[in-house]
């Protein structure tokens, strides 16, 4: 069935990405559009943004933008519950009865896991916020995280942000404080340039006068690992404890999944979604503290894992999901689908 059409979403608070593709898995189209989270712009904003989005992208296919699609997958963060995902397809179908025949709407941790892992795997997202999830081969699932910038996203782009903002603030209240013993000269003056402020106080503003959106601060993540690259040694640390953060969410997931996933080819597939992973060698070496160094007995030891970097967009993986759900014969491309960024072997003789 080459002639028929779906269409996947992963939707960020910041970014959303969508796929157009035939029933033989070729992708006809793929663009970039505004953030989906339904808690941030609320539900009929989002699902009216989501009827904008693929219609564009059925334009970009050279596909009339009245075809109505077989399916269409929707990983989009915030989509926790899942009573809340089935509130959100019957308000789509109802709103919008002309753009597919069938949708499943789903946490964006998710696809993620469905475009590399055919039996199940964890996914880590550190893009504007952070969030994790285990999925073994019974479907049962894990989740450590995606509370929000209030009540987590460590490792993220937005922590990172904020833990700069909060380390320069501590220092310029309190001289003898100095964050680890380093400098935070050159982090502030980025601070100050970021949002376009002269003194401490202007940060007031910055947070609760004229609110900037969540991404706006977590964009000056960017400015810091630029600053870490160029040997910046507050940058550096931020960047590494970020890292520790980061490996806390494996060490959360690993036993709660199936011997099955642990004895696959390098151990638990984990799968890195989001900007932030991009400066993996920035992270490194606290997600390797982390994992190494067992600060009480009651940590678990992590024996092997494989970090994976996706090649093809996220998505796709709303494709697969929304094909699953129809039973729709697929062409499923796994392990085309990503590229290894890290194999980790605990060293038991180093414990």
């Amino acid at each position: 069935m080459a002639d028929a059409i779906f269409g996947g979403i992963e939707g960020g608070a910041s970014v959303s990405t969508v796929v157009i593709t035939n029933g033989n898995g070729d992708i006809l189209a793929e663009l970039k559009g505004e953030g989906t989270n339904p808690w941030i712009l609320g539900i009929e904003p989002c699902l009216s943004r989501v009827n904008d989005l693929i219609k564009e992208a059925l334009g970009k296919a050279n596909l009339n933008n009245n075809t109505k699609l077989n399916g269409l997958g929707l990983s989009l963060s915030g989509c926790e519950d899942l009573i809340f995902c089935k509130t959100f397809e019957s308000k789509l179908i109802e709103c919008y009865p002309d753009l597919t025949d069938a949708v499943t709407v789903v946490s964006d941790t998710l696809a993620p896991i469905a475009l590399a892992c055919e039996s199940g795997g964890a996914v880590i997202i550190s893009g504007t916020g952070s969030n994790s999830l285990l999925i073994n081969p019974d479907s049962s699932i894990k989740r450590c995280g995606g509370y929000g910038h209030l009540l987590g996203d460590e490792g993220s782009a937005f922590w990172i942000a904020f833990k700069s903002i909060k380390l320069c603030l501590d220092h310029l209240e309190d001289f003898n404080y100095v964050p680890n013993g380093y400098s935070i000269d050159r982090v502030w003056e980025a601070i100050k340039a970021h949002f376009n402020i002269d003194k401490v106080l202007d940060l007031l503003n910055v947070f609760y006068g004229e609110k900037k959106e969540k991404s706006e601060i977590a964009r000056l993540c960017k400015t810091i690992s630029e600053l870490a690259e160029d040997g910046d040694e507050l940058s550096l640390w931020i960047f590494s404890e970020a890292g520790k953060e980061l490996a806390k969410f494996i060490q959360s997931l690993y036993p709660g999944a199936d011997k099955m996933l642990h004895k696959e080819n390098g151990g638990l597939h984990v799968v890195c979604v989001g900007s932030v992973w991009k400066s993996w060698e920035l992270l490194k070496e606290g997600f390797m503290n982390q994992l190494d160094h067992h600060h009480n007995s009651q940590e678990t030891i992590v024996d092997e894992f494989t970090l994976l970097v996706l090649e093809k967009t996220v998505a796709l993986g709303g494709v697969y999901l929304i094909a699953k759900k129809l039973n729709f014969n697929y062409p499923y491309d796994y392990e085309h689908n990503y590229r290894k960024l890290f194999h980790y072997v605990h060293d038991r003789q180093g414990q």
